[in-house]
């Protein structure tokens, strides 16, 4: 069961690397009769009982089948209609490719996909809310290590 907080829907997401790219979801989604298109990065619902630590790291598991470690808290990101804690994944094994409930629901008015964008990309595509700051932020960390 999914946490609510003040009626908005509290999420976990984690900014993780493979080989200097970034793993996100490729989102096709249709609203009236628009054809959305926007990249997310892996992360959904923290459920009762968990961290916001153990949801990021669940999610992108069932997301994109692959296996991360949380490296740092990055911020917390408020909107109308959630709560977003924001986290620097490590990438551990996997994989990537669609899993969990993504890959039941995936049809071609919703459609997801797992994708590596290579970091020279970033600004060409469109990702929704602070994600695309705070993976520029996360990456020039990324490339210390």
């Amino acid at each position: 069961m999914a946490i609510y907080k003040d009626n908005r829907r509290v999420v976990a997401r984690a900014i993780t690397f493979i080989d200097n790219k970034i793993l996100l979801i490729e989102r096709y989604r249709k609203e009236g009769n628009d054809l959305l298109h926007y990249f997310t990065i892996p992360g959904g619902g923290v459920e009762v009982g968990e961290t916001y630590r153990e949801a990021a790291i669940r999610e992108t598991k069932e997301e994109t089948c692959c296996d991360i470690e949380i490296i740092k808290d990055l911020i917390i990101e408020e909107y109308p209609g959630g709560l977003c804690h924001w986290f620097f994944g490590k990438y551990i094994k996997g994989t990537p490719e669609l899993g969990g409930e993504e890959k039941e629901r995936n049809n071609p008015d919703n459609s997801f996909k797992v994708v590596l964008i290579d970091m020279k990309n970033i600004d060409k595509i469109n990702i929704l809310g602070k994600g695309k700051n705070l993976i520029k932020e996360c990456y020039v960390e990324y490339k210390k290590d």
